[in-house]
């Protein structure tokens, strides 16, 4: 079970304090991640995914440089372990993806900068570009499938394309030690009914051929936001889940929209519940602010009559 947070200062008896020193985790003074959606759209069209369901419901458009290079002097004098640059976003979509890499690496230099990707588009040129020039280092590659009749069902994305790429990433990567030595490489499938049967294909293949890491991601409600029961292959059994009540995102990590609208978490896919806008107020001051600290206490609290996400938000037990 995950441990949960609490802000000290809040107990009212010596017992109290004892069990958070000993079983909690203090809410930290600023987030570990940052995730940062630098332009809105995406190239593939997941069963499982937000993205299909609410792509004309969303506004889209593009961070300008100008915001995130704000953003990124902002979190240089904290101790930020990652930086993402995805959310409802493909990242390589973004022509500017590099500069924006190069501007964490000027303020940041010591978190890490993730590159969480598809692959579609993962070309031999933007390995270099990103890869070769030490602008990334983690990459986490989202790869739904081992077969192109499931890949494909489920991404909705040409599996020869995207498997050209991996293989000549894969391959470029074995003739540099130097990079696979400093570089994370994590393959990220979401088990669906659909794909559950071929993880252990997926485990030879990435894992023990490969020498990445294979993240296997059980399957949610989504926050019962999304219509998942459309899709036999990915409908959740929600039998087998429970209230997400020991979740660490709102502790954890600030979710920033390309509009620079700080949102609850990840999963608040509609960006409903907002701590702050980023064009206006400091990253330090929205994270550590009155709003967003009465929400966590009221999550804490198990009240969530303004945590619209957290309502119904279940995961697997």
């Amino acid at each position: 079970m995950a441990r949960q947070y609490y802000y000290p200062g809040d107990e009212k008896t010596t017992l109290q304090k004892v069990r958070n020193r000993i079983f909690r985790k203090p809410v930290p003074l600023f987030p570990k991640t940052v995730v940062i959606e630098t332009q809105f759209g995406c190239n593939a069209g997941c069963v499982f995914c937000q993205y299909p369901q609410l792509k004309n419901e969303l506004p889209r458009g593009k961070m300008t440089m100008a915001l995130f290079e704000k953003i990124a002097k902002e979190c240089a004098p904290y101790p930020v372990e990652r930086f993402i640059l995805c959310l409802d976003n493909e990242p390589l979509i973004d022509a500017q993806l590099a500069e924006r890499y190069a501007l964490l690496r000027q303020h940041c230099p010591k978190s890490i900068r993730n590159l969480t990707t598809n692959a579609s588009l993962f070309t031999p040129e933007k390995v270099e570009e990103l890869v070769g020039s030490g602008l990334v280092d983690e990459l986490f590659l989202s790869l739904n499938g081992f077969s192109k009749e499931v890949y494909e069902e489920l991404m909705k994305l040409p599996y020869e394309r995207t498997m050209r790429n991996v293989d000549a990433f894969c391959g470029w990567l074995k003739a540099r030690p130097e990079v696979k030595k400093r570089l994370r490489v994590r393959v990220n499938v979401v088990k669906t009914r659909r794909v559950a049967p071929e993880i252990a294909d997926m485990k030879r293949r990435w894992e023990d051929r490969e020498g990445f890491e294979l993240h296997v991601i059980d399957m949610d409600n989504r926050g019962d936001q999304l219509d998942l029961k459309q899709s036999a292959a990915v409908a959740a059994d929600e039998a087998d889940m429970k209230p997400n009540t020991t979740c660490r995102r709102p502790f954890h990590t600030m979710v920033i929209t390309w509009e620079g609208r700080a949102v609850l978490c990840c999963v608040d896919y509609k960006r409903e519940v907002v701590l702050g806008d980023v064009n206006t107020a400091s990253v330090p001051d929205i994270w550590n602010g009155p709003w967003a600290t009465q929400l966590r206490k009221e999550y804490l609290a198990g009240v969530f009559d303004r945590l619209k996400p957290c309502r119904t938000c279940k995961v697997k037990d």
